[in-house]
């Protein structure tokens, strides 16, 4: 066990090592990732979402409830986040501003509820910017730009859509959406932070509706 862990940890080391890849321009003829498809598992409007989290981390994994309310128009984000008995382990509201409301454990850190308000917010907000599109080792791409952060989004074979996030010429985070809805919410999401120390992230969506 101790070895797999160690082995995982290499290669996500290796991985985050890795640098942004080029963004081929399509043979002539070829067809773009339509931007629209790259936005597809992003929220479009409020929604107040229910999932069940699992993380792996270094010495351990654990299961909880996330309950989070996002409004991709400001960007505004309440999330709680729970035992699966049903203690708020945290509860923080960002608003161009991070207010930890409650804080249990690591939680009452601001900088690790700040964390985990960026990954919250990769996986629900669509990137800023307009799309550049191309191909990365052959995967047609959409490319956003933000100061020196590259968001990579490519949309692959069975309806799943891959994100990879470079972080100053690094790659910091990679999600898969897959199982998307009717109503365009991905039903999984899985999310990989690479570097020291690394740690991965699967949400199943339990309930979903409109927020108010």
């Amino acid at each position: 066990m101790r070895r797999s862990l160690t082995l995982l940890l290499l290669l996500l080391i290796l991985a985050s090592c890795a640098g942004v890849p080029r963004l081929e321009p399509l043979p002539a003829g070829g067809k773009d990732a339509s931007p629209a498809r790259c936005a597809a598992p992003f929220l479009a409007k409020g929604w107040r979402l229910v999932h069940s989290v699992s993380g792996s981390f270094p010495g351990g994994g654990t299961t909880m409830i996330g309950v989070t309310e996002a409004r991709p128009g400001t960007r505004r984000l309440h999330c709680v986040l729970m035992s699966v008995e049903g203690l708020v382990l945290c509860d923080a509201l960002y608003d161009g501003k991070l207010t930890v409301i409650r804080g249990i454990g690591p939680f009452s850190s601001p900088d690790m509820v700040m964390g985990m308000v960026r990954d919250i917010s990769l996986m629900l907000f669509a990137p800023v910017g307009e799309a550049e599109t191309g191909t990365v080792a052959g995967a047609r791409t959409c490319r956003y730009r933000s100061g020196e952060d590259v968001t990579d989004i490519s949309p692959g074979m069975g309806g799943t859509i891959d994100l990879a996030l470079y972080a100053a010429g690094t790659r910091s985070r990679t999600v898969r959406f897959s199982r998307l809805r009717g109503d365009g919410l991905p039903a999984r999401m899985e999310l990989a932070a690479h570097g020291v120390p690394g740690y991965s992230l699967l949400l199943d969506l339990i309930e979903a509706e409109p927020a108010p």
